[in-house]
This record gives C-alpha cells, structure tokens and sequence, in this order.
C-alpha cells in the first residue's frame, strides 16, 4: 500500500511538473543578457574597460542591436567632446586673465576640442541617415571619416602641448580630459568599424 501511495505521488509530481512554462527551461539566447552583448562588443575596442564603464549602463536600451549601440557610444562620446572643451575653455580663461604665455597652445587646443564636437555631431548626423538618401556605404564611409577627424583634433591637441612649455599643472588637467576624450573616439570608431556592416 505504501509503495502504491509512492508511486502516485511521484507520477502526479512528474505531471505537474510537465505544466512549468516551457520558457523556464528554455537557456537564454547569445545576448539575451544585454550586458553581455555590450561587453562583448568592448572587447573590439582598444579601451574595453573604459568602452564597457562607459556604455554599460545603457545596455538595456542598446539591447543587441548595433545601431543603437554606435549611437549610444556616439552620444557618449560627445560627451566627453563637450567636457574636454569645457576644461580647456576654463583653463584658457583663465590663463588671458594672468597673461600667461599658456594662452597660444590653449587657444589652439579649445579649437580642437570644439572641431571634435562639430565632427561628432556630424558623425551622429550621417547614423540618423544611415536608411535615407545616399547609401548605406556612402554615410558609413563618411561617419567614419568624420569620427577619424576626432580623434585626429583630440591627438593634434595633446601634441601640441608636448611640444611647448606649459604650466606642469595645466598640462596635466588638459592631458587628462583630452586623453579620455581620445579613448573614447577610438572606442566608437572600432565599434562602427565592427558592428556596423552591409
């Protein structure tokens, strides 16, 4: 009898069991963890670490589609473009206000920060266009173009500064906010490089 009772429980619990939304079971697919999917992608970049603390938080939006994810990176990117401008902007203002000698290589620096600001935008531009107009080639040819011309401003900027006599203090705030500016445009040109094709 016991046995008996045993074994019904046993097939009701198998039975039961065979109701469990079959989703349950089901392993998740390659990047159903978004996260993943972002990290990934970092990994074809020259900075990973810095490309995934940077997008990372927005992987719930980029999911696993790629334009959202050379948008995201783009807009993030400008970011640091505006902040790099701003640090310049204020350091400049300042050096006018002593008549510092630091006033050439900073003026020139400000330009390059904001050069970097239009080319991203315009890089941004030629994304929102990637489905309408010229082709899909042409805009990504030219997004590439345009972010290159970025990074260009962002190393022509630190070179600058390499090669004049500045304040050791300035250098090193302009260094530091321009470097991470540089990192940031390389990461988002190898992901547009990379995740972008047609």
């Amino acid at each position: 009898m016991l046995r008996f009772v045993i074994l019904s429980l046993t097939l009701v619990a198998l039975i039961n069991s065979s109701n469990i939304p079959k989703t349950a079971a089901t392993p998740p697919s390659r990047y159903q963890n978004y996260n993943t999917f972002v990290k990934t992608a970092c990994n074809s970049t020259t900075y990973p670490t810095m490309c995934y603390n940077s997008l990372s938080s927005y992987s719930s939006t980029i999911k696993a589609d790629p334009i959202k994810l050379c948008t995201t990176s783009l807009n993030v990117n400008l970011k640091y473009a505006k902040n790099a401008t701003l640090v310049v902007s204020n350091l400049l203002k300042k050096a006018k206000s002593t008549s510092s000698p630091e006033v050439p290589v900073l003026k020139d620096c400000v330009e390059e920060m904001k050069d970097t600001v239009d080319e991203l935008k315009q890089a941004m531009a030629e994304l929102k266009n990637l489905y309408g107009g010229v082709s899909k080639e042409e805009h990504l040819k030219n997004m590439k173009t345009w972010v290159s011309a970025a990074l260009t401003d962002d190393t022509t900027c630190t070179d600058e500064f390499e090669e004049e006599e500045v304040n050791e203090e300035t250098k090193k705030k302009v260094e530091k906010a321009v470097s991470e500016l540089s990192k940031t445009t390389s990461n988002t040109l190898a992901l547009i490089t990379n995740y972008l094709r047609f």
